[in-house]
């Protein structure tokens, strides 16, 4: 029998004591006022510090300034305001006893988000805020505070719902040691707090009120480096303002100015107090002007039309969006798709000139179509207020299980199973035209151009970033504009084949080489249809695993031309619903040619760390974006950029958008970037940060590590 330890008296006195200095202990955590719950949130009182006040900054003795703060959680889809809170809604209010301790209160704004509630524009925050919060207080005679506050919030989300919150703390200011965790936590979200844009150097902007036209115009010069993603207007009483139309319009000197045209929803007449506060979120940070508000009669430029810049810009643009969905032709997520039109194309040697043509324009016909659906459910998604981006469509287990399906479906076509043919209702009128058009082949390389799109869409390429950036912070038509000219990009082989269709007979002839060559490509699809599977996660990927099983079980069965077949993909794609996600895995390094000690990506902790002198490499990823796996592999998997990155000076933070992250969307958008891969490089001689192309080189990392340390 095992002997069990021997338990002294010494060691009873030793754990007795042990206990007593945690049970005397305690009080000195209770900082901070219990949660206080509603149905809609919840909120507490956190106390960093307390400070007296001398008779120099005080009439009065015994005053205590306590610097705190008003932390509140909310469940998802629910939302509160900001100090000005928009078309609709209330800002905080603090309320506290009139004889207790508390003199005054000081309630501090971080910058807000632009929310959409029901078609209005709302200013607040969603799901976890601190407002910071100085309070003044006189002590009782036995030197106790009680301090008491009661916050008062309006809470929406379908409905908007008032919340009280009671909340008390009571501290000893004689014996009261800072709470460095109540501080760390309360300073992240000060830091938030727009600055004085007059302590950097910015001007006033100029802000035009055109009544008749129910426009507001807000025109403010940035420096060069600078770019205005947002503005937040403060106007007395406040008016129902849609969201902001932001173009740049270049000046004459080194300095950008930028215009943002608001329209105003509803009838408006603003009181005799002219001045104006604007607080202007910029790619470098948020930041407060005010300035006299203009009352015009004259015509304000038009919020659908440019200026001639403006114009030059779009055009520019287009040209890069061009370009950016030609070269996605070479990316290697749309390889797939393309072994399989490689086929066809040797195939369409047995076919006329006319027959080629119009299967190459159903092709492009497949592809440009699908970029104008993607367009309209982006845009759909961006008008409802919900963060949009280039491939977040593969964020969602039903889009990929479904893509998964569609790409096995090639597969077993590529094997010989089944061929993909019109309902007879389309097929025999097309049939009846004779051999200018085959239904079947038209159908087939129709499908094949929206594969081809949606195999696209993880893939980032040159020139395409900058593209989709200024697509996704333009009107609805220059967007619808971008997306075309990609999807007239990736289709320009296929248009052009449809130009010159006898190059097709320079491809090899046809033969029974095809064959063999058909089940190989079909290989490669599996391969494809699996690395969505692993995109999802381990418990989905297990689902797929049945997938496969099915069709392998009805392919030995023989069975597969039964109409039977169609219903193990749809039961598969059902049975999505009820699997549940697994979390994924953290990045920590230690992978194999990856030996960077990863951080979790905590942007708030950035500036802290620029200040101590570190450099900071920020690796925005996905599972599903497959240039970010072409990057790790043949740049950040090197050993001169694992050297680099694993310095003490350097910290590597990477973050993992392959499902909805807001901080990532966030801080995406920011640099005004809106697809992945996104890497930036902060250091103090970069507090800006240096953003880094799509497709990485080892030269350009390590020139910006270099470039942003402090060392020379």
């Amino acid at each position: 029998m095992r002997q069990l330890p021997h338990f002294s008296l010494s060691n009873a006195l030793r754990l007795l004591s042990l206990l007593l200095i945690c049970f005397f202990s305690l009080p000195s955590f209770a900082l901070d006022s219990a949660w206080h719950s509603t149905a809609q949130g919840e909120a507490r009182l956190r106390v960093a510090a307390v400070q007296a006040l001398s008779e120099q900054t005080s009439e009065q003795t015994g005053l205590f300034r306590i610097q705190a703060g008003l932390e509140v959680k909310l469940p998802d889809g629910w939302k509160t305001y900001w100090r000005t809170p928009g078309a609709a809604g209330m800002p905080p209010k603090l309320i506290w006893p009139v004889e207790g301790a508390i003199q005054q209160t000081e309630l501090l704004y971080p910058a807000p988000s632009r929310l959409d509630f029901q078609g209005l524009q709302l200013y607040g925050y969603q799901k976890h805020v601190i407002f910071p919060l100085i309070i003044t207080a006189q002590a009782n005679a036995d030197k106790v505070l009680n301090v008491q506050l009661d916050a008062r919030l309006l809470i929406c989300r379908e409905l908007c719902v008032p919340a009280s919150f009671p909340l008390q703390v009571t501290l000893n200011p004689q014996q009261f040691s800072a709470d460095a965790e109540a501080a760390f936590a309360i300073e992240q979200y000060r830091a938030k707090i727009p600055l004085s844009g007059a302590h950097i150097g910015l001007t006033p902007p100029r802000i035009q009120l055109n009544l008749e036209q129910k426009l507001l115009q807000i025109e403010q010069r940035l420096p060069s480096s600078m770019r205005l993603l947002d503005v937040f207007p403060e106007l007395q009483p406040e008016p129902e303002l849609d969201a902001p139309v932001i173009t740049s319009l270049i000046s004459a000197e080194a300095d950008t100015v930028w215009r943002a045209q608001l329209p105003l929803t509803r009838r408006y007449q603003p009181n005799d107090n002219n001045l104006v506060s604007v607080t202007l979120r910029t790619s470098q940070g948020d930041y407060q002007l005010e300035a006299p508000l203009e009352l015009t009669t004259a015509a304000l430029p038009s919020i659908q039309t440019n200026t001639v810049i403006a114009s030059q810009n779009l055009w520019w643009m287009l040209l890069l969006a061009l370009v950016g969905g030609f070269i996605l032709n070479l990316m290697p997520c749309v390889l797939p798709v393309l072994s399989i039109k490689v086929l066809h194309l040797i195939k369409h040697q047995k076919l006329s000139a006319r027959q080629m043509r119009l299967s190459f324009l159903s092709t492009a016909a497949g592809i440009i179509s699908s970029f104008i659906v993607l367009a309209l459910v982006l845009i759909s998604l961006k008008n409802s207020g919900q963060a949009i981006g280039w491939g977040i469509q593969f964020q969602q287990p039903l889009f990929i299980s479904a893509l998964a399906i569609v790409v096995l479906l090639f597969a077993a076509n590529l094997w010989g199973r089944f061929e993909f043919v019109l309902p007879s209702a389309i097929s025999n009128p097309l049939a009846g035209q004779g051999q200018s058009a085959n239904p079947s082949s038209m159908t087939s390389s129709f499908v094949q151009g929206a594969l081809a799109t949606l195999l696209a869409t993880p893939c980032s390429a040159p020139f395409l970033g900058t593209a989709i950036g200024f697509a996704f912070t333009q009107p609805t038509a220059v967007m619808l504009s971008i997306f075309t000219v990609l999807g007239i990009g990736l289709a320009l082989p296929y248009l052009l084949l449809s130009l010159q269709p006898h190059w097709v007979h320079y491809l090899p002839k046809p033969g029974h080489w095809m064959l063999t060559l058909k089940k190989i490509l079909a290989l490669g699809l599996i391969a494809t249809a699996i690395w969505l599977l692993w995109v999802l996660s381990d418990l989905i990927a297990f689902w797929g695993v049945l997938l496969l099983s099915a069709l392998i079980s009805l392919w030995w069965l023989g069975i597969t031309k039964s109409k039977l077949l169609w219903l193990v993909p749809v039961a598969a794609w059902l049975l999505v619903f009820t699997i549940p996600s697994a979390e994924l895995r953290v990045p920590t390094g230690g992978e194999v040619n990856d030996q960077i000690k990863w951080q979790a990506f905590e942007p708030e902790k950035i500036s802290s760390l620029v200040a101590e002198g570190k450099v900071v490499f920020v690796d925005i990823t996905a599972r599903w974006c497959v240039t970010c796996v072409a990057n790790k592999v043949a740049v950040i998997n090197t050993a001169a950029v694992q050297q680099a990155l694993t310095q003490q000076s350097v910290v590597a933070m990477q973050g993992d958008w392959t499902r909805p992250d807001q901080r990532i969307s966030d801080f995406l958008s920011q640099h005004q970037r809106f697809g992945i891969p996104f890497n930036v490089v902060y250091g103090p001689r970069a507090p800006e940060g240096i953003i880094l192309p799509e497709l990485l080189t080892q030269e350009a990392v390590l020139s910006s590590l270099q470039q942003a340390s402090s060392q020379q």
